[in-house]
């Protein structure tokens, strides 16, 4: 693997070309191995949409900042009344929401970021999956978990990435699917399908079935980008199984979501010790999933949540030392939860502030 003073801030500006993985089962640019750092921050389309360049700007501002040159970002938008929306409620591609995603990729490459687009959502954010079963079957009251089975369901998913995959940036002329700015294309957010709640449509291999036919639809459109998983790394539970994932071969990243808010609590331990212990435990073993399969993994989203509020800054920069520092060590890209622009409210306890010290060290090279 990458050694870690080595792959630490490795800049990435699209002029060197798309990333690619090795095979050695690493993230290779311009030939030579490295490990991604980045961050997460879903709101800027509609920044965008708002007309905020500004906001976005200040965003891919403190990335930059962090060393963190890598942001996974929404390319969805498929619910609610943003201007940047880019379906509407019968599936329609708008017109003004793919213009907001063309601003995106030119602002990103114009600041030296690359971007994570995630193409929907498990959950009924911004849209997602329950908005799409929507959009084909309006008469009916399909279960969430029909959107990775219905044909429906599929084939309007497989023409959405592929009228992204194959449109032209009308800012800089760059088809979407050549486009370097774009480190990966993300299936989906956390991606489940519960069998105790519809057994019949989570039958087994029920995601890996789904995965594998996004990512052909991909490839068939054409991107020479990497194709990345997005599900939280779970290995049987909530119909997702990273194993069967990784073997398929559908995808070229696996993922993994740690929060540790059901980490077990041990005699001796604080919580915060605990779910040290916890998330050093399950990075390991997903760490050995993508290593036996030769394929990268991402710990795409991660943070940690004190109970109290005059701990959040140095409790929770303990926390992630800890499990950046492992996941460095294993050649595990990390992208923390989340940035904003400056300002913005704490909505869920885990944005991550330009002012909170402690944290921000610890997510900054060494």
């Amino acid at each position: 693997m990458p050694e870690s003073d080595e792959s630490c801030a490795v800049p990435l500006p699209a002029s060197a070309g798309i990333v690619q993985v090795d095979g050695a089962g690493q993230f290779s640019l311009s030939g030579r191995a490295f490990v991604p750092r980045g961050v997460n921050s879903y709101p800027l389309l509609q920044h965008l949409g708002n007309g905020r360049i500004d906001l976005v700007q200040d965003i891919f501002a403190q990335a930059a900042a962090l060393e963190r040159p890598l942001v996974r970002t929404l390319a969805f938008l498929d619910s609610g009344e943003s201007p940047a929306r880019l379906r509407d409620d019968l599936g329609n591609l708008r017109a003004q929401g793919l213009e907001a995603l063309d601003r995106l990729l030119f602002e990103a490459d114009a600041q030296g970021v690359r971007l994570i687009l995630t193409l929907t959502n498990n959950w009924e954010d911004f849209g997602g999956a329950p908005a799409v079963l929507k959009m084909v079957a309006p008469s009916e009251t399909l279960p969430k978990n029909a959107f990775w089975s219905d044909p429906r369901a599929i084939a309007a998913q497989l023409a959405y990435q592929t009228a992204l995959a194959t449109r032209v940036n009308g800012l800089n002329g760059r088809i979407y699917r050549d486009d370097p700015t774009i480190f990966a294309w993300e299936l989906a957010n956390e991606p489940r399908c519960e069998s105790d709640r519809t057994p019949a449509l989570c039958k087994g291999g029920t995601l890996v079935r789904w995965a594998r036919s996004m990512s052909d639809g991909l490839r068939a459109a054409g991107v020479q980008q990497l194709i990345a998983w997005g599900g939280s790394g779970y290995l049987g539970t909530y119909g997702e199984d990273l194993r069967a994932i990784a073997a398929d071969g559908g995808v070229d990243v696996l993922t993994l979501h740690m929060y540790a808010t059901a980490a077990p609590s041990r005699r001796g331990l604080s919580r915060a010790e605990a779910a040290i212990e916890w998330g050093e435990s399950t990075l390991r073993e997903r760490a050995e999933v993508a290593e036996e399969a030769g394929m990268p993994l991402l710990l795409e989203e991660v943070n940690w949540k004190p109970d109290a509020e005059s701990d959040r800054d140095g409790e929770r920069a303990t926390v992630l030392a800890a499990w950046l520092e492992l996941a460095d060590t294993l050649g595990v890209g990390t992208l923390p939860w989340m940035i904003g622009e400056r300002g913005r409210t704490d909505y869920d306890g885990y944005l991550i502030r330009p002012d909170d010290v402690a944290t921000v060290s610890v997510l900054r090279c060494p």
